[in-house]
């Protein structure tokens, strides 16, 4: 979200015929599955919530988080709700279905997750065709809670096993439901009339159209596309949406750092994170909404008055390494980032799939004095920002991060984000990573970047970003034209054959002058299969890196 600013001169498993997704999950199925249990399972009625009535009382505020759902109390456990069915050699299966009419998308809160060794937990649409788990008590948060992401669509059953021997009874106590009533993920797109959406803006996404899918971009800004998240987080009553990346930090030790802004800030009884909602190329539709983690710490922040609106947490959930999670480098000077069509904001504008836009100016705020922030504006064809962009970062010509969203009066088309939006010559703020770094100084390492960004004290004003999955790995071993690829030369598809050292890697591509011009994570194995046909012709050298050596082949590309 952006505030209106006036001050300005499926990793995915496919088994049988459903989807299994994963969130800091241990995979397998629902054993209900494989039995001939019965179909008529009781169920948690929720009343049914009224979206265009709650779309029209919360619209898209700028300054605030995007309002995209409400949180219902309730008080169940698996004795007085559900039914359990008896296996013959005494295990049992707890079932409950969960129905809120007319929710984009519902979940629910445990209060009270204790389970035994062996038992387990899944969720599941009543179709089969979306799947989470399986969770166990290793999945157990912070004070025995527990919560999992949030199910596309108005209901879903909660499955729950127990072996017959288990050391003891497991106890879940639910004590909130979420449903959703704006369409962040457009699960219910298909449902929704034009009619309907025209009433309700912001329904089924961002309100503009101007915004290019992030992966139109995916040549130049690859790594720092997979920095970006969107996430969301409830305070008990009301769930809000914002934008944030994942950054780097000094010790180059793998904390899971994001960045966003204040104002997207929630006391926090939830907290969960979308990886990769992004569309699989420029001009695609789809985009997973699977890749998750949930829980988090706020490390430090402080408000748009003092400081430069910003928040820093740290993701305390598992992030699956298959989501392919880029750290973002930063920048810290104050120098002005120029040329401004050469930078970029990667952001989730009405909680749609990624987009990203490309500045036609950014201005140091200094001039018109407001020198804790970048002020930017757009061209119609690259984007603009809306609702939902609030704590996306900006990233210079050197692909560092420098801000991140606080304000704006941008839209695509004048007020089509709301009163006030001027289109996209109307200017946004960035609060400058150089103010908040150390905050004027503030005593309190909660009230500034510059101790969880640079906690080994060294004095860096720019860091360069790496994967999550290798950061701090420095000891690389060449062993030059090791790999096998072909065709070469090739049209596009290639297929590599290697003896790699480990499960994941980093594949970077170069070009004949030595400059990067892709790179990428990935899934290791002895033959793989890649995709380059959005590069030109020519001659390149791929470089494969795992966990101890990097493997180098030159590369033949014709079109």
């Amino acid at each position: 979200m952006k505030r209106t600013f006036l001050t300005i001169c499926f990793f995915a498993l496919f088994s049988f015929f459903y989807t299994s997704f994963a969130q800091m999950s241990y995979g397998g199925s629902p054993r209900s599955f494989k039995y001939n249990l019965s179909a008529n399972i009781p169920s948690i009625e929720m009343e049914a919530i009224d979206v265009e009535a709650l779309l029209l009382a919360h619209p898209s505020v700028k300054g605030q988080a995007l309002p995209v759902g409400i949180v219902t109390p309730i008080n169940y456990t698996m004795e007085n709700c559900g039914m359990k069915d008896y296996l013959p050699n005494g295990d049992v299966i707890w079932r409950v279905q969960v129905v809120c009419p007319n929710a984009t998308f519902s979940s629910i809160n445990f209060s009270k997750f204790i389970i035994p060794e062996g038992a387990d937990l899944f969720f599941y649409t009543p179709d089969h065709e979306f799947v989470i788990g399986k969770f166990t008590n290793q999945n157990q948060m912070e004070g025995e809670i527990f919560y999992p992401q949030d199910i596309p669509g108005d209901e879903f059953i909660i499955e729950y096993y127990e072996p017959a021997k288990a050391a003891f009874h497991g106890t879940l106590e639910m004590d909130q439901v979420s449903q959703g009533y704006r369409d962040i993920f457009h699960i219910m797109n298909q449902n929704i009339e034009e009619s309907t959406k025209a009433l309700i803006p912001g329904s089924s996404g961002a309100n503009g159209s101007c915004h290019p899918n992030a992966m139109c971009y995916n040549n130049q800004w690859h790594d720092q596309i997979n920095a970006v998240v969107c996430y969301t987080m409830s305070d008990g009553y009301s769930i809000g949406m914002c934008s944030g990346a994942m950054i780097n930090n000094t010790a180059r030790n793998g904390k899971k750092y994001l960045l966003s802004a204040n104002h997207c800030y929630s006391s926090g009884v939830t907290w969960k994170f979308y990886f990769g909602y992004q569309a699989s190329s420029c001009n695609a539709t789809d985009a997973p909404i699977y890749k998750t983690a949930t829980g988090c710490n706020v490390k430090a922040r402080d408000n748009g008055e003092s400081s430069s609106d910003f928040m820093l947490v740290e993701i305390t959930g598992a992030i699956d390494p298959a989501y392919n999670v880029f750290l973002a480098g930063w920048d810290i000077s104050t120098s002005t980032p120029s040329p401004a069509t050469s930078c970029a904001c990667i952001h989730h504008p009405g909680g749609d799939k990624k987009k990203c836009s490309i500045p036609a100016n950014v201005i140091n705020g200094s001039q018109a004095g407001m020198g804790k922030y970048w002020a930017v504006n757009w061209s119609y064809s690259t984007g603009t920002t809306e609702g939902g962009s609030s704590g996306s970062p900006l990233f210079n010509p050197q692909k560092l991060i420098v801000g991140q969203l606080y304000a704006g009066q941008s839209c695509c088309v004048a007020n089509d984000d709301g009163e006030g939006c001027t289109g996209p010559s109307g200017y946004d703020v960035y609060g400058k990573i150089s103010n908040s770094w150390t905050n004027n100084n503030n005593s309190s390492n909660a009230k500034k970047l510059k101790p969880w960004l640079d906690p080994t004290n060294s004095g860096a004003t720019t860091l360069q970003g790496e994967y999550l999955n290798t950061v701090g790995v420095t000891n690389y071993t060449e062993v030059v034209d090791a790999l096998s690829v072909f065709p070469n030369p090739t049209k596009g598809e290639i297929t590599i054959h290697g003896n790699f050292n480990g499960n994941y890697g980093v594949c970077n591509i170069y070009n004949v002058v030595g400059s990067l011009v892709s790179t990428r994570q990935l899934s290791l194995s002895s033959e793989m299969t890649m995709n380059l046909d959005y590069l030109d012709a020519g001659i390149y050298f791929i470089e494969i890196m795992d966990n101890d050596h990097k493997y180098r082949s030159k590369l033949v590309i014709t079109k």
